[in-house]
């Protein structure tokens, strides 16, 4: 039989959602609307971006009730000249995520606590239209909010060289310069050879990240199991400032704790994730992707 404080719990947990997901209606709702205006507000304070998004996402609750004046831009030189429609795809994905994370997330960059690890495990699930998760099949990482940076590139097979880790000359230019590590990945070749060397193992070698996966808890109880668990384990990477997201797998084991990172991505999610530039790091989410079939490809999210 429930007592009266857990039922009391519940109810509030209940209102809690029903809040949450009416606080993401009114903010989708009002970036439709002014599309705009937030494209141009984003777009505008680069540096300060997760504040501009902050200050837009409590001017939405206050444009449910009526008391947000009409928003409008007039003779902007940044846009003036570019078609409304084509400034309003701007304010895709990434900004409503960017928007939704928000107000969701802590100041500091810090483990999240369960209802702040729920919350936004609903929001990127809804936003990007996956089921993601902090905990699956009862195991999980140290956290899910941390500071990643950028790492090098891994032997593919046995004779694998950087020259091959680019199919054209952007790639090379682009990717080649972050070298590759010394040492092999936590889980050895992606391929037993150049010849059997899969798309698969590709895609995996160059969306991969480091995770402290000998920081789970439990896992020094259960360091088999744990380690089967981690091989190539589909997760979501973040960005909340700008909402970019990469679909990746663990690849490696890491960073170690003195480096005061908590991740590590190959050179393409840092590109990706828009950090591949500058000291190469940030904070990021990182959550599992519920996707038994296999059916979400890694990389990018357009």
């Amino acid at each position: 039989m429930i007592d009266s404080n857990t039922k009391t719990k519940i109810h509030f947990q209940k209102l809690r959602d029903k809040w949450n997901d009416r606080h993401r209606e009114i903010k989708h709702s009002f970036a439709k609307k002014h599309a705009e205006v937030l494209t141009w507000a984003i777009d505008s304070l680069p540096a300060k971006r997760h504040v501009a998004a902050a200050s837009l996402s409590a001017m939405m609750l206050v444009s449910n009730s009526g008391g947000l004046p009409n928003l409008s831009l007039q003779n902007n030189a940044d846009n003036s000249n570019t078609p409304v429609i084509e400034r309003t795809r701007k304010l895709d994905k990434k900004s409503l995520l960017a928007l939704d994370l928000a107000t969701a997330l802590p100041r500091e960059v810090r483990p999240l606590n369960e209802n702040e690890e729920k919350d936004i495990s609903t929001i990127i699930s809804d936003d990007l239209g996956m089921k993601v998760t902090a905990e699956m099949n009862g195991i999980r990482l140290n956290r899910s909010y941390g500071l990643i940076g950028g790492e090098q590139h891994l032997e593919r097979y046995p004779g694998d060289t950087l020259a091959k880790h680019a199919s054209n000359v952007e790639e090379s230019n682009m990717f080649l310069p972050s070298g590759m590590a010394p040492g092999l990945g936590a889980w050895r070749h992606f391929a037993k050879s150049e010849k059997s060397l899969t798309q698969k193992d590709i895609e995996r070698e160059k969306y991969y990240i480091a995770a402290p996966t000998f920081l789970a808890p439990g896992f020094n109880e259960n360091v088999k199991e744990y380690k089967d668990f981690f091989k190539y384990r589909k997760m979501i990477v973040v960005n909340p400032k700008t909402g970019a997201a990469v679909v990746v797998v663990i690849g490696d084991a890491g960073p170690g704790q003195s480096t005061g990172k908590h991740l590590g991505g190959s050179p393409e999610v840092m590109h990706y994730l828009d950090l591949g530039k500058g000291p190469r790091k940030g904070a990021v989410l990182y959550y599992f992707i519920d996707d038994p079939g296999d059916t979400i490809p890694l990389g990018p999210l357009q």
